[in-house]
């Protein structure tokens, strides 16, 4: 198995609109139940042969917490971890995802037009702010297209946003690592840095040579950044529809020997280019024991 996570903060459960926070202390409880149920490899090793059940733990998209949440953890307890990271984000303006921006523009009080249409590429959405319960449905509505259009939709809508609402400040809960920080991870034995492409776009929503080039120009950056290429990729949200065969055969082209997909499902028999992932949550124990044993066959 192959577990996936974002974010490592004490963030309250209404604040995550994005399921995409998991505590500190949960992910120590996670951590701790691993590695009691898998022998815990490095994400590079879990697609050989072992004699024990396996697993590799994975975060992707460069949080600040993941350096200082999850890496303390994750150092005490002796488990490796793999962070992929977004290369143009890295001290990058605007300091934050666009989902984090549409997060306050969408869900936080204030002021502004409470009816917006927005064109998030081909499609035309409008967008009703004028309750809470309609505002959360607005951001899961506009979140999920902005998934399958590429970085430059996702631009284009939050400049229409904030044309029409005030322009919410910067928020330390969404901050990524630095270029150092990124390198002090990766100087850590028990840690690998991979590549999760430039602007973290769907790639199937890139033209070939796009596509082509995010996985590149993320692979490059890497290497100018830590003296070595990184040769594993994590697909930017990775489902079926985000991410399809030609970027796995570009993959393999650009120098990568194995690409992770969102997809929950076991490693055995999956192709190096498709690895599946499970993606967690704020859950127990008891559900990570329910999500990691799912595809245990009857023996």
């Amino acid at each position: 198995m192959v577990l996936l996570y974002h974010r490592i903060t004490d963030v309250d459960e209404a604040d995550d609109p994005g399921g995409m926070v998991v505590p500190p202390e949960l992910f120590r409880e996670h951590m701790t139940a691993l590695a009691d149920w898998f022998d815990v490899v490095p994400a590079r090793d879990v697609l050989g042969s072992h004699d024990r059940p396996t697993a590799a733990v994975t975060l992707d998209d460069g949080y600040l917490d993941n350096l200082e949440q999850a890496a303390p953890v994750l150092r005490e307890l002796g488990i490796p971890a793999t962070f992929f990271i977004v290369a143009d984000a890295i001290a990058a303006d605007p300091p934050e995802y666009w989902w984090d921006r549409l997060e306050h523009l969408l869900l936080e009080p204030g002021s502004g037009a409470e009816r917006i249409r927005v064109a998030a590429g081909p499609r035309h959405l409008d967008l009703d702010l004028g309750t809470p319960l309609s505002s959360r449905a607005a951001y899961r509505e506009l979140s999920a297209v902005l998934q399958r259009q590429g970085h430059d939709a996702a631009m284009q809508v939050l400049s229409t946003l904030e044309a029409a609402r005030p322009r919410p400040p910067l928020c330390a809960r969404h901050r990524r690592l630095s270029a150092e920080q990124v390198r002090a991870l990766a100087e850590q034995d028990l840690f690998e840095v991979g590549s999760h492409t430039c602007t973290h776009s769907a790639l199937a929503a890139l033209s070939r040579r796009a596509g082509r080039e995010e996985l590149a120009r993320s692979r490059q950056r890497l290497a100018d950044l830590l003296g070595e290429a990184p040769d594993l990729l994590a697909y930017p949200y990775g489902s079926v529809g985000a991410v399809v065969r030609r970027n796995a055969r570009d993959a393999r082209s650009a120098g990568y020997r194995a690409a992770f997909a969102n997809v929950a499902g076991p490693v055995e028999g999956a192709s190096p280019f498709a690895v599946p992932r499970i993606t967690v949550g704020r859950w127990s124990v008891a559900q990570l024991h329910a999500a990691v044993t799912a595809f245990r066959g009857p023996g």
